[in-house]
């Protein structure tokens, strides 16, 4: 076409774009460093299947059609990246074609027959797109002129390359290729337009004009689309469209063998960390750079706070927002944080302590003069969140929001001291007795009394180590679900005993709140505990301690096999150590809790009970399994007040109450608690019964 307008574009074009980009990375490369580069076959997987199978999108029931519709376009500009090749290779090569995709191939004739037809369905998706947000207008979605501009962008991409090939088509089968124009036609294959109806229909749509005017169209439209091409990619990093370059790296680089980050293990020790205030995450550059990362791809689709349970019970958190506001904060600061970086880069060949020193001061003023919480982000926003991580499990670009919200969290409490005034009490608890409730320690097995349990102390020699938490020993209604817990293994005949007064709270709920000190001082008395005793298999009755035990510990060195006791009786059903009767009258529905199902990905086990013992099987409700809805207590919200908007265990009580459901089964103390509070407030308790899948069980044992 024209090899010195083509080189021009491009040089401009790529130029700009390279320029941008680069400055985005160092931006990233100035935050603080995490590792993510592990494990690359399992994060190849999963940037197959949730970033280019859209398996987020099209999985969720749903959001069938608008995932269908996002899976079609992103797909499409997949399959068209090589069009977009060979159209740069025609503006210096006239019949330019890749390899291997010419007409002597028949995998040229596959190709453009799938191209034809997504560009096609990437149009229709496209008006789906425009209608959806001007005329649905769905309450999660941000609609902006961004949104509007990029889908017309599309648009024209899509038409300009359909129309270049009409005119071309009709240049050629109408008008007796006047210009000698390239296309395919292979004796084994037939003709190109044989394989390209939607094409041949824009051809038709402009047959009426002269052969001049189609090899005007046919040039417009060719530098239409690459013009556009070209200012549409240099657009993309200019907002939240961003996500289309950086959600496959995001994807690939998301956190493997935990859901999202593990909260990190702070130096407490180390002066200089409280003297830096770098105890949590109190300013901007103290972000890593996956997290910038995170910022950078957020698509601000609303998805999050959708299923957030704060959001829907019209409390301050909007994780759309969070992401925003610290993203704009993020470039506001941009150039300072480069700065920084880069005098942080000195100091590691600096001897000279004066020079550090004054290092050291440079880029102290470098940093931003905004606190995150208070300044960026309030402090009810902050301590609004439930860590059930329902926003990552729907992000379809997997982004980590609790990690940042837990570091947050820990800057409060470590550095400035500040936290809700509620949480003082159970913070107490745990200094002076190990637990929130500040109960005696030495009554911590007294529910066991009269059961012949053994206590570690007198006997070792046991395979399992029942942990039964905070809660089953110490709160009444949950005590029942402890003894229900003993006489189920006991019927199964399993060797286990359990810590009585030397089991102290795991520290779950200390280090949601960023209480990191007082978490570390629970977890190290019980590793050593745990490894005075040489325990190796661990059964635990609360998803809150599984999880800590056994994704936690380890970075204290307690490295212990533990297992939920819903696993654990489906086990035992399983092997035959116990039968159930299929006894249970009325409908019976399951709430899933989140540090079970989300944290631990444990769905099947709890309802393979319950379907054994129900006589009408069982109800799901309608937020279930990875989408099940909070109940409230997580993230340390257990002990704090609930004074804003509508309280989150009586919206998820009333969807129970909806379902009609004469048992509501559960499998986390908190859990209990929360909904059989929320049946009380609805005065359902008596219609309603809320019990944990130990009591069914103990209740329905052959």
């Amino acid at each position: 076409m024209n090899p010195f307008l083509m080189s021009l574009l491009l040089i401009v074009g790529l130029v700009v774009f390279g320029r941008t980009l680069y400055f985005k990375i160092r931006l990233l490369m100035a935050l603080e460093p995490t590792d993510r580069a592990d494990q690359i076959k399992e994060r190849l997987k999963n940037m197959v299947i949730i970033a280019i199978g859209q398996k987020r999108l099209v999985g969720r029931k749903k959001e069938w059609a608008s995932g269908l519709m996002h899976g079609f376009i992103f797909w499409g500009f997949c399959v068209l990246i090589i069009r977009s090749l060979s159209l740069y290779g025609e503006g210096f090569v006239h019949g330019f074609q890749l390899p291997f995709f010419g007409e002597e191939y028949i995998l040229g004739y596959l190709y453009i027959c799938l191209k034809d037809i997504m560009e096609g369905i990437v149009l229709l998706m496209v008006l789906y797109a425009v209608y959806r947000r001007a005329v649905l207008k769905p309450e999660r979605m941000h609609n902006t002129w961004e949104a509007y501009l990029v889908l017309g962008m599309i648009g024209v991409l899509m038409i300009s390359d359909l129309l270049l090939d009409g005119a071309r088509y009709n240049l050629i089968t109408l008008h007796n290729n006047p210009s000698s124009l390239h296309f395919f036609n292979n004796p084994s294959f037939g003709s190109e337009f044989i394989w390209t109806p939607v094409s041949v229909g824009a051809g038709f749509l402009i047959s009426g004009f002269g052969a001049d005017t189609l090899e005007y169209i046919l040039v417009a439209m060719f530098w239409l689309h690459i013009v556009t091409q070209l200012i549409f990619l240099n657009l993309l990093p200019m907002g939240k469209h961003f996500h289309v370059i950086t959600a496959l790296p995001n994807v690939f680089l998301k956190s493997i063998g935990y859901p999202h980050e593990k909260a990190k293990l702070l130096d407490l020790e180390d002066e200089s960390v409280w003297e830096d205030e770098s105890l949590g995450i109190n300013h901007i550059h103290q972000l890593n750079w996956k997290q910038g990362l995170d910022l950078y791809t957020c698509t601000e689709c609303g998805r999050c706070k959708e299923v957030c349970p704060t959001y829907v019970t019209d409390k301050p958190l909007n994780m759309r927002d969070v992401n925003d506001n610290l993203k704009i904060e993020l470039l506001d600061n941009a150039d300072n944080l480069i700065k920084r970086a880069a005098l942080g880069a000195t100091l590691k060949n600096e001897s000279d302590p004066d020079k550090i020193e004054a290092t050291k001061a440079a880029m102290a003023e470098l940093n931003s003069k905004k606190t995150l919480v208070g300044e960026v982000i309030e402090e009810d926003t902050l301590w609004a969140c439930t860590t059930c991580r329902a926003c990552e499990q729907v992000c379809p670009v997997t982004i980590e929001h609790v990690p940042r919200i837990i570091a947050m969290r820990q800057g409060q409490t470590l550095m400035a001291g500040v936290y809700p005034n509620e949480l003082n009490v159970a913070f107490k608890g745990l200094e002076r007795n190990g637990n929130p409730w500040g109960i005696g320690y030495d009554k911590r097995a007294d529910w066991a009394d009269g059961l012949g349990v053994s206590i570690m102390a007198e006997n070792a020699d046991v395979e399992y180590l029942l942990w039964v938490g905070c809660a089953g020993s110490f709160d009444d209604r949950s005590k029942k679900v402890s003894q229900s817990l003993v006489k189920i293994l006991q019927k199964a005949n399993i060797s286990f005993a359990i810590l009585g007064k030397e089991e102290k709270c795991t520290g779950d709920f200390a280090r949601r709140a960023g209480n990191e000190m007082m978490y570390q001082m629970m977890a190290q008395e019980n590793i050593e505990t745990l490894n005075n005793y040489k325990v190796k298999k661990i059964i635990a009755a609360c998803p809150h301690c599984l999880n800590t035990l056994k994704h936690e510990y380890p970075q204290l060195g307690g490295n212990y096999e533990v297992i939920h006791h819903t696993q654990f009786i489906a086990d035992l059903v399983a092997s035959g150590k116990i039968t159930l009767t299929n006894s249970l009258e009325g409908s019976l529905t399951y709430h899933d809790p989140c540090y079970l199902g989300r944290y631990n990905s444990v769905y099947d086990q709890p309802r393979s009970i319950l379907e054994s013992i129900s006589k009408e099987g069982l109800t799901e409700l309608d937020r279930h399994g990875k989408e099940s809805f909070c109940c409230g207590a997580g993230g340390g919200r257990m002990w704090m007040e609930e004074t804003i908007g509508k309280r989150i265990n009586l919206e998820r009580a009333e969807e129970v109450v909806d379902k009609k459901a004469s048992t509501l089964a559960v499998g986390c103390p908190f859990c209990l608690t929360m909904l059989e509070d929320g049946m009380k407030e609805l005065d359902k308790d008596e219609q309603i019964k809320t019990q944990d899948i130990a009591e069914l069980v103990a209740n329905n044992m052959g």
